[in-house]
């Protein structure tokens, strides 16, 4: 990765794992796998519903470590008490596992989660995700030969499914269902259709919200509004702090749903459609950065950095591969609809490779270039 190590990381509760990655990776994010949580809490006793819609919100829906520890409390005396049918109680295993639990809050409680960039991931379900597909082409019995040959199959189809999904994307439009929204105008033809997803759900979650000046909290130059939502304003665990710079359209939300997932939160959307609308015009054309490019169409386009000058001939040589294939992908997929498009294209690139060719000096297959002591496998 560049030297660059990851934000954030999820797998199961094991002293091992935990161990390795503070040693490998000492500045990232060890995260719980919030799926082996929930699976771990069933396997433990904890099986019935009102419980898991609890865990399920310590997990996802806070904020504050003032409302974890409010919440926890409530979680404790709904689902567990001296009236609960048999099989409900707070026996004395549940009890050691709740206590375990909470004494790692830190590493599943989205509450701590917001100081870390995670792209909105929780589990490592991807990770598994892809051991199912592999169980689907690979057996144990196959031969060497008939691996690779499944192996092979198993990319064509992940990469087929890609180009679908990019040819999807660049030709379709996701659906607006807020169509008198400046905001999100902006965001449904940059944004991905799953992330624009993302962006609407939280701008729907965003009327539920009441705005009001909070002028002690001024800072810098910056206004702060307080939000609370419309059935809680008297409850001060709910409270959100929106800080806004009108120059700079610089927007800053205490729950930081924008620094831990890259898309703007419920909160922000709701300060910039009460300010907007209220006369401040320029806060509704939003700033390219809370564009992040890693969620747009053109997240594939752009510059690929090569390797660094100490890298081997073969990682040079495969990470050109991997620069110029994305870039004739991304063009074939965005072209190749048109007719005269793809015919001027196929013009170009017999012209190229017969140019390359004859720019390449005679080498015989296997021998090194001169130049850059790659080998000629062509």
């Amino acid at each position: 990765m560049n030297g660059k190590e990851p934000g954030a990381v999820f797998t199961d509760q094991a002293a091992a794992i935990a161990a390795g990655i503070r040693t490998a990776l000492p500045h990232t994010y060890h995260g719980l796998c919030t799926f082996h949580i929930t699976m771990n809490a069933k396997s433990n006793g904890l099986w019935w519903s009102p419980f898991l819609e609890e865990l399920s919100f310590l997990m996802y829906d806070l904020e504050t470590e003032d409302e974890f520890d409010y919440y926890w409390k409530k979680m404790l005396e709904n689902c567990f008490n001296e009236e609960e049918e048999e099989g409900k109680k707070l026996t004395s295993k549940i009890e050691a596992w709740l206590q375990n639990l909470h004494k790692v809050r830190s590493k599943w409680s989205s509450a701590w989660l917001k100081d870390h960039f995670a792209c909105g991931m929780r589990s490592s379900q991807l990770s598994e995700s892809c051991n199912s597909h592999l169980r689907k082409y690979l057996q144990s019995k196959l031969t060497l030969w008939e691996f690779f040959i499944q192996f092979n199959n198993l990319l064509e189809a992940k990469r087929h499914k890609e180009l679908r999904s990019d040819y999807e994307a660049l030709n379709t439009i996701p659906y607006l269902v807020f169509t008198n929204s400046e905001v999100l105008q902006q965001f449904v033809t940059k944004y991905t259709q799953n992330i624009f997803g993302n962006m609407q759900d939280e701008y729907s979650k965003s009327i539920k919200y009441h705005i009001r000046p909070n002028n002690s909290k001024d800072i810098d130059g910056m206004f702060a509004y307080e939000l609370h939502k419309l059935d809680q304003q008297r409850n001060p665990i709910d409270k959100r702090i929106v800080m806004v710079d009108f120059v700079e359209r610089k927007l800053i939300c205490s729950c930081k749903m924008f620094e831990k997932c890259g898309w703007l939160c419920r909160h922000v959307l709701r300060a910039i459609d009460h300010l907007g609308y209220g006369g401040h015009l320029e806060i509704l054309n939003i700033h390219t950065r809370y564009i992040l490019k890693r969620w747009t169409y053109d997240a594939k386009s752009g510059d690929f950095t090569l390797p660094a000058v100490q890298d081997t001939a073969e990682r040079v040589y495969c990470s050109r591969v991997k620069q110029l294939t994305g870039s004739m992908n991304l063009l074939a997929t965005r072209t190749c609809m048109d007719d005269d498009i793809y015919k001027m294209l196929e013009e170009e690139m017999q012209a190229l490779k017969i140019r390359a060719e004859s720019m390449m000096p005679a080498m015989k297959f296997g021998q090194p270039s001169t130049s850059t002591g790659m080998k000629h496998y062509l």
